[in-house]
């Protein structure tokens, strides 16, 4: 996963704070904004209600189709330093990214995959490429283990 220190290393020096473009159809994106709107200019575009609406109010989001060129022209793709994109599925992450890149030649572009059998497609068009399955399975094995060797499971 990307730091907010790697965050900042990887663009200009001279733009402070950098600008993330999230864009999120489920509630990691709410989750990463959150995250990241102290370190850097963070806005969310999603299509998603419940997502806009968990959103803390001092953080930009735009309510719409990450799918639609017009959408993310007025989050600012145009001007965005870093975009991460977690979408439901990996088809509509993929067609996102290659928004991103193609059209609004945003050069670094982090996305959340859901299957790990879709990274081929991702590789040639994501910076970074992150299988959500895996972190998650990793941290609910952690979990599970922690539970296991507690003295009150025994």
């Amino acid at each position: 996963m990307i730091s907010l220190t790697r965050l900042r290393e990887r663009v200009d020096d001279d733009v402070d704070p950098p600008s993330v473009l999230v864009i999120s159809d489920c509630h990691v994106g709410s989750e990463v904004v959150r995250t990241l709107h102290r370190a850097a200019n963070a806005c969310l575009v999603t299509d998603h209600d419940g997502v806009a609406g968990q959103t803390p109010e001092d953080i930009s989001v735009v309510v719409g189709d990450g799918r639609d060129g017009a959408v993310l022209r007025d989050a600012g793709a145009e001007q965005t330093d870093l975009a991460l994109v977690s979408m439901r599925t990996d088809h509509c992450a993929l067609l996102v990214t290659q928004l991103l890149r193609t059209r609004f030649d945003v050069e670094t572009v982090v996305v959340v995959l859901n299957d790990p059998q879709n990274r081929a497609a991702f590789e040639p068009v994501a910076s970074t490429v992150i299988c959500g399955s895996r972190v998650l399975a990793t941290e609910l094995q952690g979990a599970v283990e922690t539970a296991l060797q507690s003295p009150e499971t025994a």
